[in-house]
């Protein structure tokens, strides 16, 4: 009964009745009350009248008023889940609206119980009351309660003037219903007289309580409107006044012993961790002001219509959001997979390279040995090689030379012919060395022009070569392409990780904005039709 209750009130709940509850529990933190509490406190020392957490308040409602109710509606309903760390379900249905509202009506009730004291002693003497019930009562008996004292100093010319207007609610209500409040109050007639007496004797609180009784939550109506019209002799400013527990909700977060943390580097997590514990004691109050004015209304028509409508438009946009992100990922997983496949690909192709070329390696040493065996005057090859034949004859000859010379030398045995000998040998081998190397150049030249003829000498071995370097080009060709598919996937890599981390950004705003998203996501699919339409 209560979570339907709740529902029910929260999407009848409009215009500035819902814009200032709104206000209060989602664009309301410390740094506000701080704020207007200095406000305030500067204000007084000018001797100004002032309230500028109401004018904070008004400045929210006014922001606010070109919003949807029901997309204020679905956020404070929202809010209130996530301060109670509730879990998120659909919301699709109105039955999933009313579960989870139960759930919120019991947890605010709960969290009311262990912050007043009052409220558990009230609770224990109510108990043919609903939870929901009580907590509205509670609050509405607090404050009326704190109201005694000041109507006490009202002349008696107000005090009459605000029966009477309690009166004139009783006078509207049925013949029996008169009666009973009558019978309860213990008074001979219903005149604004009588009415100011049991006011003063018995309190607010109590003759509030009996017309309730006999009446219904629609006198808390009455009695708002008509606390509104006596603000400036309660000292109290209305509407923003009937949140009861907010005048010592600012008095706890005004202890010294909390603000000065705060002022001196608390930190970010500090003061998100107040922001919502101030938010968390205000639910109660929060839970009252969506309530009263359905409970206090005659039934009307209730439609969850508009609210689910907001509510399947976000998690459908989600649900695509999710089926985005999941197909980015087995894209991202494709593409990964086609990427070491086409280095594997790639790696096959460079030790094929590798195999080919070592073989053409050993047919050019075969080439070399035979040259370097052969009698090169006897082979006709083509003019190149005969240069290099030439080249490498003259460079023979010159190392002949030098072994001439060094023999020569070791013929004389003179003492000191010796040691110049030594010297003088040194250089000599020095020289062969390096005479043999450009010897060993020339004949891999010949060796080159041997393969670039076309004649007799080494035929195998050069059609060996020549089919082995036809492979190696269809092989360097497909390495070429191999790598130019391998970058278009690591481009297309980098766009699907870009696409990726776009779309997860989007899925955590969503979740941020939206509290029970995050606990939805196993079960996205099930609108996945629906997300591809949209």
């Amino acid at each position: 009964m209560d979570g339907q209750i709740l529902a029910n009130s929260l999407v009848t709940l409009k215009g500035t009745d819902l814009r200032m509850v709104y206000a209060l529990l989602i664009r309301t933190n410390i740094g506000h009350l701080l704020s207007s509490k200095t406000k305030d406190v500067i204000s007084k020392l000018s001797k100004e009248e002032s309230d500028n957490f109401t004018y904070h308040l008004e400045q929210e409602v006014n922001k606010l008023k070109n919003v949807e109710d029901q997309v204020l509606q679905v956020d404070l309903f929202l809010e209130m889940t996530r301060l109670l760390n509730l879990r998120g379900t659909k919301y699709t249905l109105e039955q999933e609206i009313v579960d989870q509202s139960t759930i919120i009506v019991n947890d605010v009730y709960q969290q009311l119980l262990k912050q007043d004291k009052q409220f558990k002693s009230f609770a224990v003497n109510e108990l043919n009351s609903t939870k929901l019930q009580q907590m509205v009562q509670f609050q509405m008996s607090k404050l009326f309660n704190e109201l005694d004292n000041s109507f006490k100093d009202f002349t008696i010319d107000d005090q009459t003037k605000f029966a009477s207007q309690v009166n004139e609610y009783i006078q509207s209500l049925p013949k029996e219903k008169q009666k009973q409040i009558k019978d309860k109050l213990g008074i001979d007639e219903l005149t604004d007289e009588m009415i100011r007496k049991a006011i003063a004797t018995s309190g607010s609180s109590i003759v509030f309580a009996i017309i309730v009784e006999v009446s219904g939550f629609a006198f808390y109506t009455t009695a708002t409107s008509l606390l509104a019209s006596f603000a400036g002799l309660f000292g109290i400013t209305l509407p923003f006044g009937v949140y009861t527990g907010l005048t010592s909700t600012i008095a706890v977060l005004a202890n010294p012993l909390f603000i000065v943390p705060v002022l001196l580097g608390g930190g970010v997590l500090l003061v998100n961790h107040q922001n919502k514990s101030l938010k968390k004691k205000l639910l109660p109050i929060i839970v009252m002001q969506m309530t009263l004015p359905f409970m206090s209304q005659e039934s009307e028509e209730v439609s969850y219509e508009l609210f689910i409508s907001v509510w399947n438009r976000r998690f459908n946009e989600y649900c695509k959001l999710q089926v985005e992100f999941k197909n980015e990922n087995a894209e991202e997983l494709n593409l990964q997979s086609n990427i070491k496949k086409t280095k594997d690909r790639i790696s096959n192709i460079n030790s094929s390279i590798y195999n080919e070329e070592l073989q053409i390696r050993a047919e050019k040493q075969k080439i070399y040995f035979a040259l370097k065996s052969s009698n090169l005057e006897d082979l006709e090859i083509n003019v190149a090689f005969q240069m290099n034949r030439r080249e490498y004859w003259d460079i023979n000859n010159k190392i002949q030379s030098f072994r001439q010379a060094k023999k020569v030398d070791a013929v004389n045995d003179s003492f000191l012919r010796r040691i110049g000998n030594k010297f003088s040998n040194l250089t000599t081998i020095l020289d062969i060395k390096s005479e043999e190397k450009k010897l060993d150049k020339y004949l891999y030249l010949m060796v080159e022009d041997v393969i670039k003829s076309t004649s007799s000498f080494k035929q195998i071995e050069r059609a060996t070569i020549k089919a082995i370097n036809i492979n190696l080009k269809e092989l360097h060709q497909s390495k070429h392409e191999e790598i130019s598919y391998k970058n278009s996937l690591e481009s297309s890599l980098k766009q699907v990780k870009q696409s990726q981390s776009s779309i997860w950004q989007d899925i955590k705003m969503m979740e941020k904005q939206n509290y029970g998203l995050e606990h939805l996501s196993a079960s996205t699919h099930q609108l996945l039709p629906m997300s591809k339409e949209g």
